[in-house]
């Protein structure tokens, strides 16, 4: 099964997850949910911190909870001592519902609303990341309004290239920032304004980046600009360098080019790429940093079941059969692992059930969902995974690194209520989110009127 971390083991035959197995999980909870492990997000964010702070102490670090706005995950990563990045009014409240302080918060996002604005300021957030000149004239009004001084950092799109999935590149033409040209007239208008305080400037170029270059090449376009503005005397206290370290999704020694879920830096390697531009030409600055996918992508597993099995033909282009396909069927599909198709995510999966016998045999993997494209990403650029020849309906299938963008993006899609989660630590499970429910499925809907006589009789 390749390296699945010192937390998750073979126990008779079962796979647990720090102590908690499973199986025996599955067995009394219904199917497909979520385990997290407290202290893998423990052990991320400490290898975060040291890695940055002993290259540039002065380093803040703001969990994108964008990646798990889960209220218990968002309290483990506070108790860990870091900060956290909003994207709208909904994280911003959910992260003063877990116990962040406003002066703990950056509010990031590139349609925020007055409303938005007005409560970012209003609570007194670090700092909001403006996304267009657009945007910098609304926060002005809206600052001017309250009588305040808002905290900006203007996020330039320095066109730096990044190998990584089209979806998840954020510079480079892409929709997120200002335009580099605009920089220094943007920076121009929020010094000269009195409702606007520019603190910094923020360059994020993309998410699960599997190379150091764009790191470089965004930090040294980014102190180009920050010298620039400063011989305008524009004078920046902070770097916000984003986030994007990848995270092996692939198990494999060797990294092809261009496979971006096979991850062949260390964290090391991108702390050194950021960190050794900042020191050696600008080491008054503050750098602050948003991961999300490093803090939560291998925190968590999705336990699913196998629901269906069937065997149909392989043809050639005559028609003619010329083999089988062995197909199994899961509970949870897109509704529940949206970037699986989505993005045409590949996540790792076992068998829980049989994780002592030999994953030798192909299968198609598919989810449940009336979508001829709910079919799960095949190993080794085939469309099949390998698992024990006798998986069947009633097996348990794990799969791994779910931890990130999962719970946010899980749907009721064809009814199917969505997952619960648990957290696994010392062998004991704990509910951290409730399964939704059939009611759930109508909350927010408004029923239908009565039927009368009238209206359901033929005619």
């Amino acid at each position: 099964m390749g390296d699945l971390g010192g937390d998750i083991t073979v126990r008779d035959g079962h796979l647990a997850f720090d102590g908690v197995d499973l199986v025996e999980l599955a067995g009394r909870a219904p199917t497909p949910f979520f385990v997290y492990s407290p202290r893998r997000i423990r052990w991320n964010v400490s290898s975060l911190v040291n890695a940055f702070t002993r290259r540039h102490l002065d380093t803040e670090i703001f969990f994108a909870s964008k990646a798990c706005s889960n209220l218990w995950f968002l309290g483990e990563v506070r108790r860990t001592g870091i900060n956290v990045e909003v994207n709208s009014g909904g994280e911003l409240w959910k992260a003063r519902r877990a116990g962040f302080s406003p002066r703990q918060v950056i509010f990031n996002g590139v349609a925020k609303t007055r409303d938005e604005i007005d409560a970012a300021l209003v609570a007194g957030v670090a700092g909001l990341t403006v996304d267009s000149l657009y945007e910098l004239e609304r926060i002005g009004e809206v600052a001017a309004a309250l009588d305040c001084r808002a905290p900006v950092d203007l996020r330039i799109d320095l066109n730096v290239p990044t190998l990584t999935h089209p979806g998840l590149v954020t510079a480079h033409g892409g929709k997120f920032g200002i335009d580099v040209d605009d920089a220094p007239a943007a920076f121009a208008y929020a010094a000269a304004h009195k409702a606007l305080d520019p603190r910094g400037l923020h360059v994020h170029v993309g998410s699960q980046i599997t190379g150091a270059e764009p790191y470089r090449a965004a930090l040294g376009k980014a102190l180009d600009l920050i010298d620039e503005l400063a011989a305008d005397g524009i004078r920046l206290e902070r770097l916000n360098a984003g986030g994007g370290f990848a995270i092996p999704y692939r198990d494999q020694a060797v990294c092809e080019p261009f496979d971006y879920f096979c991850a062949p830096l260390t964290i090391d390697d991108y702390a050194e790429a950021i960190c050794e531009p900042l020191e050696r030409r600008a080491p008054q600055l503050k750098l602050l940093l948003e991961p999300g996918r490093f803090i939560a992508g291998n925190t968590a597993l999705l336990v699913t079941t196998i629901e269906n099995t069937k065997v149909k033909g392989l043809r050639d282009a005559a028609g003619l059969r010329v083999g089988d396909e062995h197909w199994l069927t899961v509970d949870a599909g897109f509704n529940t692992l949206l970037e699986h198709t989505n993005y045409h995510w590949y996540y790792r999966a076992v068998v829980a059930s049989r994780a002592d016998e030999a994953a030798d045999t192909p299968f198609r993997l598919a989810g449940p969902l009336c979508d001829g494209g709910d079919v799960f990403a095949g190993d080794d650029d085939t469309p099949y995974r390998r698992f024990p020849a006798a998986s069947a309906p009633g097996d348990v299938v794990a799969f791994f690194d779910a931890g990130a963008y999962t719970l946010e993006l899980m749907t009721p899609y064809n009814a199917r209520p969505t997952a619960a989660a648990y957290a696994a630590e010392r062998g004991e499970a704990r509910p951290i989110r409730l399964a939704e429910g059939l009611e759930g499925l109508v909350s927010a809907d408004v029923a239908p009127r009565a039927a009368t006589s009238r209206s359901s009789a033929p005619g």
